[in-house]
């Protein structure tokens, strides 16, 4: 899965701000985004790691049941 990336825009005024990119291609737009960024990024880790742990559960699960 891809991350979200933070890129901050240099000539915005009055306000400047950072353009978040979501890894389905949208484009979002805040003043004050990098804790926001960072916990999207745990959040997608973690996602990740639960995805990795079920697969592995099912494959067991499967051997098991091919045993008996």
């Amino acid at each position: 899965m891809s991350r979200y990336k933070l890129n901050p825009i240099i000539i915005a005024p009055p306000n400047k701000g950072f353009l978040i990119q979501t890894p389905t291609g949208k484009t979002l737009f805040d003043t004050r985004p990098r804790g926001i960024v960072r916990e999207l990024n745990r959040l997608n880790d973690r996602i990740k790691q639960l995805e990795e742990e079920n697969d592995a559960m099912r494959a067991d699960l499967l051997l098991y049941m091919e045993d008996k």
